[in-house]
């Protein structure tokens, strides 16, 4: 517990001065916010998505699916972004279904923030998640991101704090996340590094993927009572492009997962998704 109040105390206090010292600063020139909210302000007021994970696992083991149909509004003044989301997982005969809201929301050139919100039938999600999380524009092409994670299932709830950096430079972006999260008796750590290559104007990239540990907040995972105890590794490779009103991506990763009860097996993920805007 003691160390758990200091890492929400840091978080805190990072998360506050970077956003004065990025406020403040009458020095240098305002940055302005890029990453996620960036290819957001690129698409017109409204896009429809249709997305599919399809997981095949080594040992004989059932394979997974996941369909989502999302919908996002943008608001004329481009200051804040609302989606919403239905998920549909099947695996081995067995259906279950996730509702999502999340919202983009811009305070300046400098900052934005993003919150999320998840409920479930609880049969192969979690009952209910939420998320928070705030993106600090800094100098030189740095970002700052730090926020939390909650998830609350049947017989037990999981509090992941997380802090991650952002790098762009020329058409390369590197961004680096940490997760730490807290059980009721257990803490456990996981982290991901991703490398974006951006080909032209309408930021079209190709990616490469990986990290290790205990990530919570992974759109693969086959929910169950001791998914977080998944020392994961994993490394995958992505591409996204921009044809008119649509926009299309797809991206492939293998998962060496090794559960602390024992499990061990060998993960592929198949990811394709594809927006139309209008």
């Amino acid at each position: 517990m003691h160390n758990k109040i200091i890492l929400i105390t840091f978080l805190f206090w990072s998360s506050f001065y970077f956003c004065q010292e990025a406020s403040d600063s009458n020095q240098v020139p305002q940055e302005k916010v890029i990453s996620e909210k960036d290819s957001l302000s690129n698409i017109p007021l409204n896009q429809l998505g249709i997305m599919h994970l399809q997981s095949v696992y080594d040992s004989n083991l059932p394979t997974m699916g996941m369909t989502s149909l999302q919908y996002l509004r943008k608001t004329k003044n481009n200051k804040a972004t609302f989606i919403g989301r239905v998920n549909y997982r099947f695996r081995n005969g067995n259906n279950s279904l996730k509702y999502d809201f999340e919202s983009y929301l811009k305070h300046g050139k400098k900052h934005y923030s993003f919150f999320g919100a998840s409920v479930s039938d609880k049969k192969m999600f979690p009952g209910f998640e939420a998320h928070y999380y705030l993106y600090s524009a800094l100098k030189k092409g740095w970002e700052l991101e730090t926020g939390a994670k909650f998830l609350s299932a049947t017989n037990f709830s999981l509090f992941t704090p997380v802090i991650g950096m952002s790098k762009e430079f020329g058409n390369n972006r590197i961004t680096l996340r940490n997760f730490f999260t807290f059980a009721e008796n257990d803490q456990y750590y996981g982290n991901s590094l991703t490398w974006r290559y951006f080909l032209n104007d309408s930021r079209d990239n190709i990616s490469l993927m990986t990290g290790f540990g205990n990530a919570p907040d992974s759109k693969n995972i086959d929910f169950s009572e001791d998914f977080i105890s998944n020392k994961s590794k994993f490394l995958g490779v992505g591409f996204e492009k921009k044809l008119k009103s649509f926009k299309l991506s797809a991206a492939g990763v293998y998962n060496n997962n090794n559960y602390s009860t024992g499990r061990k097996f060998n993960q592929f993920d198949i990811y394709m998704n594809i927006f139309y805007d209008f």
